[in-house]
């Protein structure tokens, strides 16, 4: 009975770690997010922006901007592909390769110029990379990176937990309203800091959540090991 108990708790503290470290990445993609758009105005953590401004530039004759987005799409692409084929080669965790990825593009991102175009390929692909690596959550799709999915769930939940009554959605609200709390309070964040001069340096202000995002990580490994030792 002991066992089966202990088991119990260190099941409630592995989830209570990965939800933690899921918020903490929400923060991190809405850091980026808003970020971009006030120092580079452009949204670089969704392919859809750059196909549609490859297309349109297309259309207008741009070719310099056409190219620019089209090699955005090529290094989102190149990121998703890395977390899809890294797993088979290698044991690392890749949720400590995303977080120490952002924290390498936001030093990067905090000294390129302004007028430097290539900036966004930095935020595609460490965006592009968490996204990959932390998509599912409870079996949801939930980005940690953009929040039209996660609007949409979270307002269904919402709409079948309070006027259906249905109980069963509960976990689902509750884990799109944290997500949309966290993404857009980095944004937040990121538009007070503007707001009172930080100017460039505002990006390095996710390497806060992005050092906490790497505690429970950390967490999570040796809950996990501690589980396995247990069962074993």
């Amino acid at each position: 009975f002991s066992c089966e108990k202990d088991t119990e708790i260190m099941e409630e503290q592995l989830e209570q770690s990965k939800q933690r470290l899921h918020f903490c990445m929400a923060v991190i993609g809405g850091w980026f997010g808003a970020y971009m758009v006030l120092r580079f105005g452009h949204f670089a953590s969704a392919a859809t922006v750059n196909l549609l401004e490859m297309l349109t530039g297309a259309a207008q004759e741009n070719w310099l901007l056409a190219l620019l987005r089209l090699g955005g799409i090529l290094v989102y692409i190149a990121a998703i592909f890395l977390t899809a084929w890294l797993p088979r080669r290698t044991h690392s965790d890749l949720r400590r390769w995303a977080i120490l990825i952002d924290m390498a593009a936001a030093a990067i991102l905090s000294l390129i110029p302004a007028d430097r175009e290539y900036a966004v390929y930095f935020s595609l692909f460490a965006m592009a990379f968490q996204w990959a690596t932390f998509a599912s959550k409870h079996g949801y799709p939930c980005s940690t990176i953009f929040s039209t999915n996660n609007l949409r769930q979270f307002v269904d939940a919402w709409v079948q937990v309070h006027l259906n009554r249905d109980a069963d959605h509960t976990p689902r609200m509750h884990l799109y309203g944290g997500t949309l709390l966290s993404f857009h309070g980095g944004a937040v964040a990121v538009c007070i800091l503007w707001w009172l001069g930080l100017g460039h340096w505002t990006i390095l202000g996710a390497l806060i959540p992005a050092a906490l995002a790497l505690l429970w990580q950390r967490r999570d490994v040796r809950i996990r090991q501690a589980m396995g030792e247990k069962l074993a």
